[in-house]
């Protein structure tokens, strides 16, 4: 059963390193990911391949030699490696400000358009109400034939 932990620990952090490449093939940096992908696949198949011959054969006895360490310690130093360069390109690959300021800029104006939307619907709400309740002299047809006699 032991045999199994350091084979497997190796896949988990192969995969690891997969995803990690994969999430971030999708961010502004995607170009500078996709040799680090390429490598992780690989280096994930082997590790894979690795385990599945292990679970073949027939082990009675397992020696712990730099050989049965070698694909974890590639592994974990593969995946510290994509962490580290993902904030090296963090820090060097600067923000395009050309397309930050314009997406606030349109923000800004979206909310400033909402604003005055609203006032504008205020203003017409208020004067509605204004229009159906002002005080004027009645224009009622009835009323206005019965003339009030004169003494």
């Amino acid at each position: 059963m032991f045999v199994y932990i350091i084979p497997l620990t190796a896949l988990l952090l192969s995969f690891m390193a997969l995803l990690t490449s994969v999430r971030f093939i999708f961010s502004r940096q995607g170009l500078y990911w996709i040799f680090p992908a390429v490598i992780s696949l690989l280096l994930f198949f082997q590790n894979l391949d690795t385990l599945l011959l292990l679970g073949e054969e027939n082990i009675t006895e397992f020696a712990y030699t730099f050989r049965n360490f070698s694909p974890f310690v590639l592994a974990f130093l593969w995946y510290m490696m994509i962490v580290v360069f993902h904030y090296a390109l963090k820090k060097n690959v600067a923000e395009n400000r050309f397309e930050s300021e314009a997406r606030k800029n349109r923000a800004e104006a979206e909310y400033l358009m909402k604003v005055e939307m609203r006032k504008k619907k205020k203003v017409r709400t208020e004067n509605k109400k204004y229009l159906e309740n002002r005080a004027d002299i009645p224009s009622v047809p009835e009323y206005r034939s019965q003339e009030v006699p004169e003494d």
